[in-house]
């Protein structure tokens, strides 16, 4: 345990917590999979789904966007089950996960950026719309945020590991 972080920054096994900022940019990251999830899961056909199919339509001008943007989430949908396996004694590929979480979290951002700038490439689009501009200009410090924060390092890098038995103290 480091003296720089407080002692409500570690969860039960001694390890950093992920801080609050850090959930942030897993939710903002998350956005397409929470916009189809919550469409499909309003049904096709009844009355609200129009106003999701609105919201889905002013950030996504088109399914194209919407499909690169599921698939742009498939990162952090990775580093969500390496926290969630994260405890003493996972498997070695959860280890790797987790310590390459800032890298997964730093690629989504950037397939963020893509996202707005493909389907311009493709001659699909002919201009980028305002909430193209808003995902670039979000995901560049998001980008900046996860390279350089020290908290952020030192979240990926702690793993609980598992405590040695005490042979004389262990129970028969």
């Amino acid at each position: 345990m480091s003296k720089v972080y407080s002692y409500k920054d570690y969860d039960k096994f001694l390890c950093l917590k992920v801080s609050t900022e850090l959930w942030l940019v897993i939710l903002y990251l998350l956005r397409p999979y929470v916009l189809l999830v919550s469409s499909v899961r309003m049904g096709r056909g009844s009355g609200g789904v129009e106003g999701v199919d609105s919201l889905k339509n002013m950030v996504y001008p088109d399914d194209f966007s919407l499909t690169l943007g599921i698939l742009a989430t498939i990162p952090v949908l990775i580093l969500l089950y390496g926290w969630v396996k994260r405890k003493p004694g996972a498997p070695d590929y959860v280890w790797k996960i987790w310590r390459h979480g800032a890298w997964l979290l730093i690629t989504a951002a950037v397939l963020n950026i893509a996202i707005v700038l493909i389907p311009l490439l493709l001659g699909l689009m002919h201009h980028i719309h305002l909430a193209g501009w808003v995902q670039v200009v979000l995901s560049l410090p998001i980008i900046v945020y996860l390279y350089f924060s020290q908290r952020v390092k030192d979240t990926f890098a702690d793993f609980p590991v598992e405590q040695p038995v005490d042979k004389e103290r262990a129970p028969d």
